[in-house]
């Protein structure tokens, strides 16, 4: 069930919240420069107000990568720990970037409607919503796309980043590189309890943008490079797609 897959995210999410950032600092730099380098690409008028909803937003890796182009950022996470640490990110960048704030919340479960204070009109008629390597953890991202296209104004931008294909982990003395087991299974059975896909093509992801309304325009792009982890000492790379769609 879908609660029981909420459950396992949010207590996986919040064991590893402390040391998200220094495990994936690598990654999360490189991914920062890749979605600064296509902003035009995104399609948003960073040039008016710019309110952003960044969903499963971890630690707040996208918010801040987008904060000196936008005017409000909210992020919604389902890990306690995680919001904890946005906040703190945002704290620390309160000078001279976007509005910025995190609160606990599931926007996209189909046994548990959203808590109340999501009907509010501040969460919805966002300009840009983003989903941050988070379908994968969901049972029915359609579903899940869906849901949040309701939140966008007409037009407004969908944008997804998600993993093309496996993880790929590489033996950092021999150089060897293994193409036959996932980054989830080396991380453990908590990690593996929160996979629903392996990965989505680019036909896949044009049909669930299709299926949500959210397919005007749309475009998806591969990452020229993979981004790299390195998790408890691990080389990773993670072969990565953007995709971006408006409400229609």
């Amino acid at each position: 069930m879908a609660s029981d897959l909420a459950a396992h995210n949010r207590a996986h999410f919040n064991q590893i919240a402390s040391t998200y950032d220094k495990d994936l600092d690598e990654g999360l730099k490189s991914l920062t420069d890749a979605v600064q380098a296509r902003l035009d690409w995104i399609g948003v008028d960073w040039n008016g107000p710019v309110k952003v909803l960044d969903y499963a937003c971890g630690t707040g890796v996208i918010s801040r990568a987008l904060a000196p182009y936008v005017t409000e950022l909210i992020g919604v996470d389902i890990s306690e720990e995680m919001v904890a640490k946005y906040n703190a990110h945002a704290n620390a960048l309160r000078s001279g970037v976007a509005k910025m704030s995190a609160l606990l919340g599931n926007l996209t479960d189909r046994d548990n409607p959203p808590a109340d204070q999501f009907a509010d009109p501040r969460y919805f008629n966002f300009d840009l919503i983003v989903v941050c390597m988070a379908l994968h953890h969901m049972d029915d991202p359609t579903y899940a796309l869906t849901r949040l296209r309701d939140r966008l104004k007409m037009r407004g931008v969908l944008f997804v980043i998600d993993n093309q294909s496996r993880h790929h982990p590489h033996d950092e003395e021999s150089g060897h590189s293994g193409y036959d087991e996932d980054y989830h299974k080396l991380a453990g059975a908590d990690a593996m309890k929160t996979v629903r896909h392996a990965g989505f093509t680019k036909d896949t992801v044009n049909q669930m943008f299709a299926a949500a309304g959210v397919d005007g325009n749309f475009d998806h792009a591969l990452l020229e490079e993979p981004i790299v982890i390195r998790p408890r000492g691990m080389k990773i790379a993670l072969k990565m797609f953007f995709a971006r769609g408006e409400r229609v």
